[in-house]
Formats: structure tokens, C-alpha cells, sequence
């Protein structure tokens, strides 16, 4: 099995309440790499591997490269193309009720169809796109190289920084988001939803991903009933935090809700990258949908226990 993640990693500067200082750590699409290397590496399949589509920077190599250092199952024949451009830079404020806001000075470029070619896409079983930055990937690209692919992959979305993004307006373009990463809808989210076979979005992406034609999760679900059989999409979830995560069954209307075990969280951020690698993974290594969902719920749970990015790899599992 193989797997190709597309989304960019991040240099956090994470504000607790009540922290004087905030505290760096690698994140972004890096917590989604660390889940899948403890998961394959407690599956113990000789073949199964994850490839890292996205930039690396020249200048950040030093920094990032103590974390991939530590994931045999990478394989980087393709990906992690070189740049000069600066690594995301995403400042995080954390409220006292568990809310955030974010902000990005920096921000890598979009993959490109030079990056991410027929052949690649081929090569894969799985591609799990973590919208990260919000423009880690354009539609169009996206939608090229997958069409185009000789085997199309299973394809898993995670909304995330889409609704935060320069893809989600028009005047958008550059690398530079001083507005704090206000939601707003995203153009042409119906093609984003028909690009991949399953799509994850927290509560706050539902409310914004179709504004101002659809504002709500009812209104959500009705558009794609209406649209089913034209629909690639076969599930949608919408994860709820510590209320667990909601799947509905595109085709055939069922819904499944998957609850959290009882455990106290530490820090939350990156459980959706953690909750996205183990969808995917679960699916393709043969789980049914509704047992992908229970096994990310139960992976995001425990990563939110969790202070750091490395003990995904060394903490002992539920």
C-alpha cells in the first residue's frame, strides 16, 4: 500500500492561556506523516509506505529533516521537492474555551502539474489531501492529474485551511495573510466535494465552505442528496472535537456517529491531520467505512493527549 499525502509543513508558534511565551513546534501536514508512520509500523506490512508530496526548504532542511529522520516508512523518490521559498510560519492563539485563530506570515507555493504528474497519481493507492496553508494544491491541478491518471487512487479530503485559504477568494494571490485567516466561502466548492471519494470538515468549515448559497450542515447534506448520482463523493464526515465525528453515506443517505473514548485533552492541535492518515489508511488496508471511522476517532483522541509532535511515535496507544 501506498499513499501520497499532499499538504505542507508548518513551523508552529503555538499561545497557550496562561503561557507567557508561545512555544515552536513542527506541525501541519507533518502530524499526518507521524500518525502514518505509528500506524504502518504497528501493522508491520513490509510493503506499506507514505509519500510526502509537498516542499521542503532549502533553508529549513536542518530543522524539519529531525522529524523526517524518523519515518522508515517515507518514502521520498518523489516529493518533497526543494525551494527557497520559507517554510509556513502558522502562529496559533489558543482561547481558554479551546478555540483558535490563526495567522500565517509565510506561506510555501502550490504544487504544480510539474509535481504532480499522471504518473505520480498512478504509482499510488491512496492520496490524502490536507489542505493545510488553504492553497497547498489548486483544483484544477488536482483535477488534471487525477483525470489523467491511468489509475485514479482513492481519495480522501480534508477541507481544513480551504475555507481559510486564498483559494477561498478572488483577491487572494499572494503569500502574505495579514487578515488572521478569516473564514470565508470557497469558490467552486462543488467541484471541491466532487473531486474525492471522502471528505472531512470540522463544524466551523460546514458553516463556511458553501457561503453564502449554503451556511449550514442541513443545508449541507440537502445539496448533496439532490446531487448523489452525479456525485465521485461517497462519504462525507464532519468531525465534532471532543463530541467524536459524524459520517454521512452519500449513496445511500445512512448515517454513522462515531464517540470519542474518556480521556483529557492536552493540546488538540493536528488531531484532524492525525484523524485524516488513519481514515485512509483504515480504508485501504481493507476496514469498512464505519470501522475507519471508529479507528480515526480513536487515533485523533489519543494524539490530543499528547504535548508534542514526537510522542505520536513513541507514546504508548490506547
Amino acid at each position: 500500500m501506498r499513499i501520497g499525502i499532499i499538504g505542507q509543513p508548518c513551523i508552529d508558534e503555538i499561545q497557550m492561556p496562561g503561557d507567557d511565551q508561545p512555544r515552536q513546534s513542527l506541525g501541519g501536514v507533518l502530524y499526518s506523516y507521524a500518525a502514518l508512520e505509528r500506524i504502518m509500523a504497528g501493522c508491520e506490512k513490509e510493503h506499506d509506505s507514505f509519500a510526502p508530496l509537498t516542499w521542503l526548504s532549502n533553508s529549513d532542511v536542518d530543522v524539519l529533516n529531525t522529524l523526517l529522520s524518523q519515518f522508515p516508512h517515507m518514502e521520498n523518490s518523489e516529493g518533497l521537492w526543494r525551494t527557497d521559498s520559507l517554510t509556513n510560519r502558522v502562529l496559533l492563539n489558543y482561547s481558554s474555551d479551546g478555540s483558535r485563530t490563526e495567522h500565517c506570515p509565510n506561506v510555501l507555493p502550490r504544487l504544480t502539474g510539474f509535481q504532480l504528474t499522471p504518473a505520480l497519481l498512478s504509482s499510488l493507492d491512496g492520496l490524502f489531501v490536507n489542505m493545510i496553508s488553504g492553497f497547498d494544491v489548486g483544483l484544477d491541478t488536482l483535477d488534471t492529474a487525477l483525470n489523467t491518471a491511468a489509475r485514479r487512487p482513492y481519495v480522501h479530503l480534508d477541507i481544513h485551511a480551504l475555507v481559510l485559504g486564498p483559494l477561498s477568494h478572488p483577491e487572494g494571490t499572494g503569500n502574505t495573510h495579514g487578515d488572521g485567516r478569516k473564514p470565508r466561502g470557497v469558490r467552486k466548492w462543488k467541484h471541491w466535494l466532487n473531486v474525492a471519494d471522502s471528505v472531512q470538515l470540522n463544524e466551523m468549515e460546514v458553516r463556511w465552505l458553501g457561503d453564502p448559497e449554503v451556511t449550514s450542515e442541513q443545508a449541507l447534506l440537502r445539496y448533496i442528496e439532490r446531487q448523489r448520482d452525479r456525485l465521485r463523493l461517497k462519504r462525507l464526515i464532519v468531525t465534532r472535537a471532543e463530541k467524536g465525528a459524524t459520517m454521512y453515506d452519500v449513496k445511500t443517505g445512512a448515517v454513522h456517529h462515531a464517540s470519542p473514548p474518556e480521556l483529557t485533552p492536552v493540546d488538540t492541535t493536528g488531531s484532524g491531520d492525525v484523524f485524516g492518515a488513519a481514515f485512509i489508511n483504515s480504508v485501504l488496508a481493507g476496514e469498512t467505512p464505519v470501522g475507519a471511522l471508529r479507528e480515526s476517532v480513536k487515533w485523533a483522541s489519543w494524539s490530543a493527549t499528547l504535548p508534542t509532535i514526537n510522542d505520536i511515535l513513541t507514546s504508548p496507544l490506547l
